[in-house]
């Protein structure tokens, strides 16, 4: 590093919030050279020095400090260009053990700066909830063939799990489940289509392809009926709960999602919809090409970085949002909770399907907003540990979370 003075600048950046996504990469960097190791140290001494101008009683938590970065450094690059996000995910795991350099020697300073009095450390906090610790999902998923016989997928082995009429259901190495239609059976076309529906569960998730080659990501608490062959002159599938398609271009056979009452008709292109039946507001947002949504008599074509706004109960009226970060609406495949303005009770819908638990409010529901992203691979303590940050406090009892003020 020629310039002497720039890790001083970009430790006391980042530990301030202020980092960009190319300067977060040249302290990566930096911590990856051995030789610069005992000057970043000497410049992360020196800072705290300075800024806390004291010794702390407060002992050093490092699994807690480093869930606090790193739910910084992914909102904040989630905030930044498309470039910067997809670089997020091979930045972060070479940064993570910076990271953890960095707040090992730093954790209880850091603690002390922003401690305001109003609520105990974060290391008692995190050793609270770990005691009654529930672990995140995962891939997890029914399927139920046309005649009725259920097929748990993760106790299955990879391979085909199912023939219907000429097509084979296939769990792969890389949990997806995939729909093919098997050669050399000259009688396919003639035979009977069947549809299948598969099933997350609350705490789970699953990757579908579907026999047209379209892939769907199917969030948890969700289900997709697809038929194991696409004929005639549509494509048809049923959602409930939320998932996230991309549909295989075929002009001459339109794909059609019907989901809560509304009708999504596609000719191929890239799009999320939540239609969760405990969601008063049915989202459809589209990544790209364009897509035709039609509710009762009102049809509206979406293009693009929109979402489709449908209020269940409000007749005859689709609302639609321009110029949207569609990140937001797709982190969930992405492995985030992401949140936008986001009052608790929808934050605590996520986790509660994500996390398969019962979420209790005691005393008046907190009047709060919430925004940021979170990792989705995190323990349901780790996830509240960082929530706690906005003054609320949660229990975890069972099965159920507790949240009050």
């Amino acid at each position: 590093m020629e310039n002497k003075e720039q890790p001083d600048i970009l430790i006391k950046k980042f530990l301030n919030r202020q980092c960009t996504v190319d300067e977060i990469n040249v302290l990566m960097q930096a911590f990856g050279q051995p030789q610069n190791e005992e000057a970043l140290k000497a410049a992360i001494l020196d800072y705290f020095e300075t800024a806390a101008g004291a010794e702390t009683e407060i002992k050093p938590d490092v699994e807690a400090a480093v869930q606090e970065v790193h739910y910084n450094l992914i909102t904040q690059i989630r905030k930044d260009t498309a470039v910067g996000r997809s670089r997020y995910r091979l930045m972060w795991s070479k940064f993570a053990a910076a990271a953890a350099i960095l707040i090992f020697i730093s954790a209880g300073v850091y603690f002390y700066l922003n401690k305001e009095g109003v609520k105990p450390p974060l290391a008692q906090m995190a050793v609270k909830q770990l005691q009654n610790d529930i672990l995140p999902g995962g891939n997890k998923a029914v399927l139920t063939l046309g005649n009725g016989k259920k097929i748990e997928l993760d106790d299955v082995k990879n391979g085909i799990v199912a023939r219907q009429n000429g097509t084979a259901t296939i769990k792969t190495k890389s949990g997806q489940l995939v729909s093919r239609v098997e050669s050399g059976n000259k009688f396919a076309e003639e035979l009977p289509v069947s549809y299948n529906t598969i099933t997350t569960a609350r705490g789970g998730q699953y990757q579908v392809i579907l026999p047209d080659g379209s892939k769907v990501w199917l969030n948890a608490a969700s289900s997709l009926k697809y038929p194991t062959a696409f004929k005639g002159s549509e494509r048809n599938v049923e959602l409930t709960g939320e998932a996230y398609f991309e549909v295989a271009k075929n002009a001459a056979m339109p794909f059609y999602v019907k989901s809560a009452g509304q009708t999504v008709k596609v000719l191929g292109t890239h799009f999320n919809i939540n239609a969760y039946e405990d969601e008063r507001v049915i989202k459809t947002t589209l990544l790209e090409g364009s897509i035709q949504i039609a509710y009762q008599q009102v049809k509206a074509l979406i293009k693009p970085g929109e979402t489709a706004r449908i209020t269940l109960g409000l007749a005859n009226k689709i609302m639609v949002d321009e110029d949207l970060d569609t990140g937001d609406a797709v982190a969930w495949k992405d492995g985030y909770f992401q949140f936008n303005h986001s009052d608790i009770q929808t934050v605590m819908r996520q986790i509660s399907r994500w996390y398969d638990v019962t979420v209790i409010y005691k005393g008046t529901v907190p009047s709060k907003d919430f925004g940021g992203a979170i990792q989705r691979n995190l323990s349901l303590s780790q996830v509240l540990h960082i929530l706690e940050k906005s003054q609320l406090h949660f229990i975890i009892k069972g099965k159920e979370v507790v949240v009050m003020q």
